[in-house]
């Protein structure tokens, strides 16, 4: 509202009027003029001790936890929201690399053809002829690639490594969530559902894996274990347990 506002008349008031005037939502120049006039009213005043009473009592009343299953599902959603988005692609873009991949791929199968003499020739009769097999056979190549080390993490900064973790289901030497959750039981630590984020990673340069389970509202649980140890009835298996409200 802009302007002069109008001040309702009365009494009678509304009681819905009496309780915007409780609750602090009239123009402050209506407030101002109404509140004397209601507080003079008999009837009025006790609509508004009425009022006063039913906040005192809703005050009082004790926290309301979150239901467990309704916590674990929003930090999902928020672990999932950090998560990188893949970027989309056209299906033009898609198809143009794709024949440029198997243009590439033709081109290397000849040059490997004439590195390794294979010759074909059209013997009479149309039948091919070639080379001995022992000079058609391929090159092996070094399987014992290594692989992406794992990621360093101190004690004091097991928060640093939430982000990386959280893009990962990698359970590492771990291998499945049924070790996860045994060696969960043996620090009596208690999930539903797969965590949110699990990766191995070097604890101190001791090798462990990291998981990353709903621990409230906003809030994460970093578990690390030492997977030569962990397991039921293990306790020292767990090498770190905190709760964390990310920033």
């Amino acid at each position: 509202m802009t302007g002069m506002e109008r001040v309702p008349m009365g009494p009678p008031w509304s009681v819905d009027l009496i309780a915007d005037l409780h609750a602090g939502v009239l123009p402050p120049e209506v407030a101002a003029q109404l509140r004397p006039r209601v507080e003079a009213d008999a009837e009025a005043r006790e609509i508004l001790q009425a009022l006063d009473a039913t906040l005192a009592d809703l005050e009082a009343l004790p926290p309301i936890p979150m239901p467990d299953h309704v916590a674990a599902r929003i930090d999902a959603a928020l672990a999932a929201e950090a998560r990188p988005v893949a970027p989309v692609v056209s299906l033009d873009d898609a198809r143009r690399r794709r024949n440029r991949r198997l243009g590439l791929g033709g081109g290397v199968l000849v040059a490997a053809a004439a590195a390794f003499g294979i010759v074909f020739a059209v013997a009479p009769g149309g039948d091919q002829a070639k080379t001995p097999p022992a000079a058609q056979q391929s090159p092996t190549t070094n399987s014992n690639v290594p692989a992406e080390p794992p990621l360093a993490v101190k004690e004091s900064e097991l928060g640093a490594a939430v982000g990386e973790v959280l893009k990962a289901q990698n359970y590492g030497p771990l291998e499945t969530p049924d070790r996860l959750a045994g060696c969960l039981q043996g620090g009596g630590i208690t999930s539903s559902g797969k965590p949110l984020g699990i990766s191995p990673i070097k604890l101190e340069g001791k090798d462990a894996v990291m998981a990353i389970l709903p621990a409230g509202l906003g809030q994460y649980r970093l578990v690390v274990l030492d997977p030569a140890t962990c397991g039921p009835d293990k306790p020292e298996g767990v090498l770190e347990d905190e709760t964390i409200k990310p920033r």
